[in-house]
């Protein structure tokens, strides 16, 4: 009973694996999974009013390669982990739970995945959808990096041009101006990239201490940096100042105003003259609504609104325990270990529920 005990209790650690419990006390790895597969087996918590969906790469099975997590997002705790993120088989399994238990579901979050909406809408019909603000950053984000990008090539490939090659004629002086200039360029654009993306204000500040930087050949410091490399192209500048009106928009508006705000962006963004922001139009109209109602307050004693950093958070213990053990062949077992661990409120029974295994 000891035994079953000890090892049951270090198995809630994520980062603990069947052998190395197995060697802690003695014990053969099949004796381990044995013991687990006995003791543990946890059932569907009770769907809460407020659901939050996300998915994980972390389990591949012969039809996914995804675990689909869900978690009640005010008490944060994991309602249940699914094999596949398909729509048919989150209809199937959905569809299954009673009707009066699906109508207490009042706010679902996710990422920008059509299916979710889709399934989200047929099994939940009291429900309302939010879109997390990160997800719709995060696509954004992309697109600002692709325009850097593209600048970027366009400074090497001059660099390439120009540079003296072995055996040929020295350049002319307008051509070494050229070069020394597309190198700079070049040279800020790819090393002071995460400018474009920070959102620490404070190393922006323009009284911050000025470093000599030998490439540029001037002290300057972050806010410098930042400054020059947005007066390097057009293009980069108008996609930078787009993504910070999208984040100034999550960081001041509220339920009331976030419609008409969001309206005036998405006519900045389909009226934008950069290839790769103007699409960004289409997917703010897409997922218009759901933008809108992630500034519902959920939980009027904290003022929260819903988002999915805490099931992000718990997609990196479920990926701790998938990279610990090397992956997981069993999804039952694999799904109960990862409800065990990451709900400290699961337990085990110290009767077998279960036959062993072959």
């Amino acid at each position: 009973v000891a035994t079953v005990f000890n090892v049951l209790r270090d198995l809630k650690a994520p980062n603990a694996t069947f052998t190395d419990v197995g060697k802690r006390y003695g014990i053969s790895t099949t004796s381990v999974i044995n013991i687990f597969d006995r003791h543990v087996h946890i059932s569907r918590r009770q769907l809460p009013e407020c659901l939050a969906l996300d998915e994980v790469y972390a389990f591949k099975s012969h039809d996914s390669d995804y675990v689909c997590v869900i978690m009640d997002y005010l008490d944060k705790k994991i309602v249940d982990v699914l094999p596949s993120r398909r729509k048919y088989d989150l209809l199937n399994y959905f569809m299954l739970i009673p009707l009066e238990e699906r109508k207490k579901v009042k706010y679902v979050s996710f990422d920008m995945w059509e299916t979710y909406r889709i399934v989200v809408k047929h099994v939940f019909p009291d429900a309302c959808c939010i879109t997390d603000h990160f997800h719709v950053i995060q696509e954004l984000t992309r697109r600002v990096d692709r325009v850097r990008i593209r600048v970027q090539n366009r400074f090497r490939k001059t660099i390439n041009t120009l540079k003296p090659k072995k055996n040929n004629k020295t350049i002319t002086s307008e051509e070494l101006i050229e070069l020394e200039e597309a190198s700079r360029y070049y040279y800020v654009l790819k090393k002071f990239n995460w400018l474009l993306f920070s959102t620490n204000n404070k190393i922006f500040d323009d009284n911050n201490e000025k470093k000599l930087n030998h490439v540029l050949k001037r002290y300057c410091n972050y806010s410098d940096l930042f400054t020059y490399m947005l007066s390097i192209d057009e293009e980069l500048e108008t996609a930078s100042n787009l993504k910070d009106q999208v984040v100034y928009f999550y960081d001041h508006c509220n339920h009331d105003n976030a419609k008409k705000k969001l309206e005036e962006i998405i006519i900045d963004f389909r009226s934008c003259p950069v290839e790769e922001m103007a699409p960004f139009a289409n997917t703010l109209t897409n997922w218009k609504n759901e933008i809108i109602n992630s500034f519902i307050i959920v939980d009027d004693r904290s003022k929260r609104k819903m988002n999915t950093a805490i099931v992000e958070n718990r997609n990196k213990t479920i990926k701790l325990i998938k990279h610990a053990s090397n992956g997981y062949l069993n999804w039952e077992r694999f799904r109960n270990r990862i409800l065990y661990t990451l709900n400290d409120d699961t337990t085990y029974y110290f009767t077998c529920i279960r036959k062993d295994r072959n």
